[in-house]
């Protein structure tokens, strides 16, 4: 019979389900259900693993109708996913942020698709439909999860195929003319084979409307998968899997707080002036154009039956261009293009041991290649640039920007460049005749080769108590490259060797390689307290690789930031009650090396930045509980202090005392499944959730600018829904941010650096009905 689950690769994490219950008071407290995962690769009770896990099975998913990442962080306690458009996305876990789109950065959460590391930023965003388990392990996992798990990890566990034929088809539309429509079709091919075809495309307009023309932050996504699975003999598994997904959105919202567009305001809620430069990257206009697909092997045989030994295999490619405004103030300024490109191929193999004696292992080696290209061009109206930046002082031509937007001389005069200087005051003094447009482009190139062994054992020490200890060696070799110029040709200005970008000279492409090694560690001791409590206190050394960088402020053009390290101490618990589960743990994390950016006027660039250390504690808890055989809960909360020491060697921090950015200090979340009848023609029921989180920082440097703070804020989110008894088809009427709250998904970005700040505006009310039809 063909197998509906596999054991997971190197990012198999613990799954949290909410318990099934039978009909009667007295059957329900004997059939609490704890979903058996394979975390640390081999299949074991979720209360019996040490690691401190969110997840979502298939029912859960469809209960808090998670259709992306961010509907899933809004009730994954320390995750926030801030997602400024697909090809855009930070990921915040424990406040650790990873979301640089730089060929060369290194990611400090990781994320998988079953298995397979699909963590560069650019490619990480995919589409969530047909899913069979999403899960979130917080803490570091070095001996498992391997390089980029800094701080945890994110797996994305799709449906495979069966042999039996079935399908589903389901449809949706709502306001600001979302339309939604997906399903799959899951095949027998013989017995012990299925192929499985599904797929899904949602669209909706923005919910910023462009005083140019047009709406920003609306959604535009296709995405298809094909699984084969198959037991080819007995004790020989298989499963190839190919997903395709396309993003052709509108552009982002980067809404200036300090410039109102001609007809608007800088309210970053209200309507915004994006402007874009005809005929610039192909005249491709405002907005996003992504491809990312890949392929995926995963073959498992089991040896005997203690052994396994598992093969995962990816190949992974992006391809995306995205064109953008990042000043914001419906003016002809400047924009910025980001043409990012990248395909990486992995191959890891995995032993493990467990005879069901005293003794379990796992072993394994694995190999990672990835090669990857960023371009960043730029394109400006040098009479704007002129009126901003030269000719009188600090922050040029008061006079000549006024007039330029129409706003009071007074208007401007209250703004600041952090620039610290002027271009022409760069240039020599000499100033320029406006020839229209200026173009210049910068570019990076960065390839990584990694091989890891790693290893873990555990001895059952007692029927009660066990230790854990896991290590892993990681070799990286890295290439690093990059250029920086003007663009030679009728547009080409002369007055300075670059306007914004960073230079190299003569735009000659400059290259670097280096290598790096390292070993991460984790130790665990897990005590049964009872049949029903179960303990565990954990050590773990976790690594953000190093990074070679391209730094055109250094005399030899690159950088190094060293590897950043934490050493993280936690103690958690899982208990299972009659009626339910609670489960949580505390940690404290020290880091070490922490890697940041800082801008640096003379080059026009942000490069890397040592923040020296940092210290983080926090608790995390989640529990769901079956009030009743008609009511089910859940809850989760999580509090989390993560700040930059005073000091670092003796030496005082620039950033001493600054909360880490994306990291609420409070966060929480509660749903509920009611069901308000059942009878013959089916069953109806309302699913309502709320999550809420305290203020967060968008910034390390938390006076950035005005507006680098948002303020507290709770999402509340509905369903009501029909089931037909015959589970042949269903009806429900959905939405998201129900009381149309006001809140901020990102501030400062590009516009930042030219003291501009912009604001992009979270989602408003959205609200729908979808139907869907089973076969």
């Amino acid at each position: 019979m063909i197998r509906k689950s596999i054991l997971m690769s190197a990012a198999a994490l613990g799954a949290l389900t909410a318990p099934a219950f039978a009909e009667t008071g007295e059957a329900a407290a004997q059939q609490v259900e704890v979903i058996r995962v394979t975390t640390q690769f081999r299949e074991q009770s979720l209360a019996d693993v040490p690691v401190n896990v969110t997840a979502f099975d298939a029912e859960l998913i469809d209960r808090l109708d998670i259709r992306n990442l961010e509907d899933m962080a809004a009730f994954t306690p320390g995750l926030v996913v801030q997602e400024q458009s697909p090809n855009n996305t930070g990921y915040s876990l424990r406040g650790i942020t990873t979301d640089s789109g730089d060929t060369f950065a290194e990611s400090r959460v990781a994320v998988f698709q079953d298995g397979v590391s699909i963590t560069r930023s650019r490619g990480s965003y995919v589409e969530l439909f047909d899913i069979e388990r999403l899960e979130v392990a917080k803490g570091p996992q070095p001996t498992l999860f391997g390089r980029g798990a800094l701080i945890g990890g994110i797996n994305i566990i799709q449906r495979k195929a069966e042999d039996t034929s079935s399908a589903q088809v389901y449809g949706a539309t709502g306001n600001l003319d979302q339309t939604e429509i997906g399903g799959y079709i899951n095949a027998r091919v013989t017995d012990g084979a299925g192929l499985r075809i599904s797929g899904v495309r949602r669209s909706r307009d923005g919910h910023i409307d462009n005083l140019l023309g047009g709406t920003l932050q609306g959604r535009d996504v296709t995405a298809l998968r094909a699984v084969f699975s198959a037991e080819l003999v007995e004790g020989l598994d298989l499963d190839l899997i190919a997903n395709w997904q396309v993003d052709t959105g509108p552009g982002t919202s980067f809404k200036s707080g300090t410039l109102a567009p001609a007809g608007g305001d800088t309210n970053p809620f209200t309507p915004a002036g994006m402007f874009t430069f005809p005929g610039f990257e192909n005249d491709m206009g405002l907005g996003l154009d992504r491809t990312v697909w890949g392929l995926t092997g995963l073959v498992d045989y089991r040896i005997n039956d203690a052994l396994t030994l598992s093969s995962i295999t990816g190949y992974r490619e992006f391809d995306s261009v995205e064109v953008f405004d990042p000043i914001g103030g419906g003016i002809s300024f400047i924009n910025f293009a980001e043409d990012a490109r990248g395909r990486q191929l992995s191959q890891e193999f995995r032993l493990s041991y467990d005879a069901g004696g005293r003794i379990s292992a796992v072993g394994g080696l694995a190999w990672f290649y990835e090669a990857g290209t960023q371009r960043i061009p730029l394109i400006a109206n040098e009479a704007t640039v002129q009126a901003f930046f030269v000719n009188q002082g600090a922050f040029g031509n008061p006079a000549g920007i006024a007039a330029l937007l129409g706003v009071p001389v007074s208007a401007i005069t209250s703004l600041s460049n952090p620039f610290g200087f002027s271009i022409a005051a760069l240039a020599g003094g000499q100033g320029f005749v406006p020839l229209g447009t200026y173009q210049e482009e910068s570019a990076n190139s960065g390839r990584t080769e990694a091989f890891d062994v790693f290893g873990e054992i555990t001895l059952q020490a007692t029927d009660r108590l066990s230790f854990t200890a896991g290590v892993r060696y990681t070799g990286e070799d890295k290439r690093t490259s990059g250029y920086g110029a003007a663009l030679a040709g009728p547009n080409r200005v002369n007055f300075a060797p670059f306007l914004v970008l960073p230079g190299t000279p003569n735009g000659a492409t400059q290259t670097q390689e280096a290598s790096f090694d390292d070993f991460t560690w984790r130790l665990v001791a897990a005590y049964e307290v009872s049949d029903s409590l179960n303990t565990w206190i954990s050590y773990a050394r976790g690594r953000r690789p190093d990074v070679l960088a391209l730094d055109t402020g250094s005399p030899t053009f690159f950088s190094t930031a060293p590897a950043e390290l934490v050493d993280s101490y936690e103690a958690g618990a899982f208990l299972t009650l009659d009626r339910g589960t609670v489960s949580g743990s505390i940690f404290y994390s020290e880091y070490e090396n922490f890697q940041s950016s800082v801008f640096d006027p003379f080059t026009g660039q942000f490069g890397p930045s040592n923040a020296g250390e940092a210290t983080q504690y926090g608790l995390e808890l989640q529990a769901s509980y079956a009030v009743t055989d008609r009511v089910e809960m859940f809850a989760t909360y999580a509090y989390n202090m993560a700040t930059f020491n005073d000091t670092s060697n003796g030496q005082a921090q620039a950033l001493a005392g600054n909360r880490f950015r994306y990291s609420p200090e409070h966060s929480a979340s509660v749903g509920v499944r009611a069901e308000l009848f059942s009878n013959n023609l089916g069953s109806l029921s309302f699913l309502p959730a709320y999550s809420w989180q305290s203020h967060i920082f968008f910034d390390n440097n938390n006076q950035r600018f005005a507006g680098v703070r948002q303020d507290a804020y709770g999402l509340l989110r509905a369903r009501l829904r029909f089931d037909a008894a015959d589970e042949r088809w269903y009806g429900e009427v959905f939405g998201s941010n129900l009381t149309d709250e006001q809140y901020l998904i990102d501030a400062g970005n590009t516009g930042a650096a030219f003291g501009l700040p912009t604001f992009i505006a979270g989602s408003p009310r959205l609200y729908g009905v979808r139907l869907g039809v089973n076969f």
